[in-house]
């Protein structure tokens, strides 16, 4: 006979897992766009301590000409981005949602950066994103496990 833990544990284990992504839109994705904000707001503020607090340890950045794994080459890899293109705003629209499993959301759609070349002179790059977020237990410490940005190609010039 299991003594009283085994038996807990036993039941735990046969019990089915809880969902942690809320079934409710706007409750799922209040975090996401949350940690939307906040990247931005770390890159421009260029603050690598809470921008690695978004992204999972062995987080995966996709960009057109690179791939970095981890957390911290991904912090690297953003406040980088940052600096060159002069980022001024870095704004994501959702698209779409997709529950992957009980913890992982994947979220896609398209984004603009506006980009400063000189105080009078902003730029404007968009594109298209898709990002799997797993979710916590604690609704708020939600993570990125992927980030994947691909900016649109410019239009030629002399194109209709």
């Amino acid at each position: 006979m299991p003594s009283p833990a085994q038996a807990t544990a036993l039941a735990a284990s046969e019990a089915p897992k809880a969902a942690i992504i809320p079934e409710d839109l706007v409750q799922r994705m209040t975090p996401v766009s949350a940690g939307y904000s906040l990247v931005t707001a770390t890159m421009l503020m260029n603050d690598a301590r809470v921008l690695g607090q978004i992204y999972a340890p062995h987080a995966v950045l996709r960009v057109p000409d690179s791939t970095v794994t981890g957390m911290p080459a991904v912090v690297r890899q953003l406040l980088s981005l940052a600096r060159s293109k002069s980022l001024a705003d870095f704004q994501r629209l959702s698209l779409g949602t997709r529950i992957l499993d009980d913890s992982t959301l994947l979220d896609s759609g398209t984004y603009v950066m506006t980009l400063r070349r000189s105080p009078k002179d902003s730029v404007l790059e968009r594109g298209r994103y898709a990002a799997t977020w797993r979710a916590r237990t604690d609704i708020t410490k939600w993570v990125i496990l992927e980030d994947y940005l691909k900016p649109d190609q410019p239009a030629k010039k002399g194109a209709r």
